[in-house]
């Protein structure tokens, strides 16, 4: 009987042992592993996208990685309790630099990847901007919004039913860009910087630019999502970062303008904690995200993107202390 019990105690110890084995293979099989850590963090919502990938997932898993994820505006982030998070992914390096302000960072910000601002339309309003003088064709074939002669339209109060021929949106509204809040987001609050140099530094022109617009969105993925599913019933023109266009807004007669100048933004990861750390910098340097990112339209170090953008083509990106002095000087005229 004894000898009976220590065979049944070892049979017993193999099975769990293989069941162990088993276990681990098929976590293997997955990309998955036994030691995996969750992590929470705080992201620009136009990366939900890349996030939700189950690629990038996988690939997420291979590594340990399981992520709980809230997106937010990539300015409001630094107005946000950021306790209990292990990262926050803002759309830009002065974002970044403002949310180690309200959190010590686990060590230093890393940019990621990056994505140079731009305005989505369509062909025919396009071309109507292109015989108002407010668009071109580059030598590339791309399109390009002359923003001097955009906002000197806005300036005089041209509306879309005053352009001579419009019979593609003969509609009374003002010629704008549909934008987010810039005190919420960092692409209303790039495209902000962007105008103040090319007006130099007339803040009633950057003023009325958002303000004819009334009330807006506090995400660069909420007017997107609104224009890809109303189109110009929601707005002609529509702000958004270039890697949510080639993402997501490859319609028959979608097409891209980039603002003349324009701002290439540094998607960048602030660490609070030893795992977010861990998960910029895997972010930034394991291949196969950087190709999955490059796949959702971001520019990596080994996808420069569709268009060529020169030093001509784009403004450096303002350094934290300028832009938000900007950013507050524009919400008390907004407000």
């Amino acid at each position: 009987m004894h000898t009976r019990g220590v065979k049944r105690t070892g049979w017993l110890i193999v099975s769990v042992a293989l069941l162990v084995i088993a276990g681990a293979a098929v976590g293997h099989v997955l990309g998955q592993r036994a030691d995996t850590r969750e992590l929470t963090g705080v992201i620009g919502s136009e990366k939900s996208a890349f996030f939700a990938d189950p690629a990038v997932r996988q690939a997420l898993a291979a590594h340990g990685i399981r992520l709980r994820l809230d997106p937010a505006g990539s300015r409001r982030m630094a107005e946000m309790d950021l306790g209990g998070y292990d990262f926050a992914f803002p759309g830009s390096a002065p974002a970044a630099v403002e949310i180690t302000r309200r959190r010590a960072p686990a060590g230093a910000p890393v940019a990621v990847f990056s994505s140079p601002l731009a305005v989505a339309g369509t062909s025919p309003i396009a071309d109507l901007l292109q015989s108002a003088g407010m668009a071109r064709r580059a030598a590339g074939g791309h399109r390009v919004l002359d923003l001097k002669a955009f906002v000197a339209a806005n300036q005089r109060g041209l509306r879309w039913d005053q352009i001579p021929g419009n019979a593609t949106f003969p509609v009374a509204k003002a010629v704008l860009v549909a934008t987010t809040r810039p005190a919420d987001s960092n692409s209303a609050a790039l495209f902000a910087a962007v105008l103040n140099q090319v007006t130099g530094g007339d803040l009633a022109a950057v003023t009325k630019v958002f303000a004819d617009q009334g009330a807006v969105d506090t995400t660069t993925d909420e007017p997107f999502e609104s224009w890809l599913s109303r189109g110009k019933d929601f707005a002609p023109l529509v702000l958004v970062y270039e890697a949510q266009f080639l993402d997501r807004g490859a319609g028959a007669d979608h097409v891209l303008l980039y603002p003349s100048p324009t701002i290439v933004s540094e998607h960048t990861v602030v660490p609070f904690t030893a795992a977010g750390a861990d998960l910029a910098k895997l972010l930034a340097t394991d291949p196969q995200l950087q190709r999955l990112a490059a796949a959702h339209g971001f520019r990596t170090a080994g996808s420069p993107g569709p268009v060529a953008l020169g030093a001509a083509d784009t403004i450096p990106s303002p350094d934290e202390p300028t832009l938000h002095a900007l950013l507050i000087a524009l919400e008390e005229r907004l407000t």
